[in-house]
């Protein structure tokens, strides 16, 4: 198991990368884990072979309302 200071180690990444990861449940199999004196980040070994996210933001959908050009708009 790793914590999520050692986890983005390995993984290369930034600590504050990974957080959004987890935070985001991207990373299979990590819990969070809470103790008396706080909470941590518990990811199995089996997580580094996780395929990596894209970069940036997920493209929004495309509404019926976006496909309609706007008025004064050439198209």
């Amino acid at each position: 198991m790793f914590t999520a200071v050692k986890f983005a180690d390995e993984m290369g990444i930034s600590y504050p990368t990974m957080v959004r990861w987890l935070k985001r449940g991207l990373v299979p199999g990590a819990t969070l884990e809470e103790t008396p004196v706080g909470t941590y980040w518990q990811i199995p070994e089996s997580a580094l072979k996780m395929e990596r996210p894209k970069a940036g933001r997920k493209p929004k959908a495309e509404s019926s309302e976006a496909k309609t050009p706007k008025k004064g708009s050439a198209k």
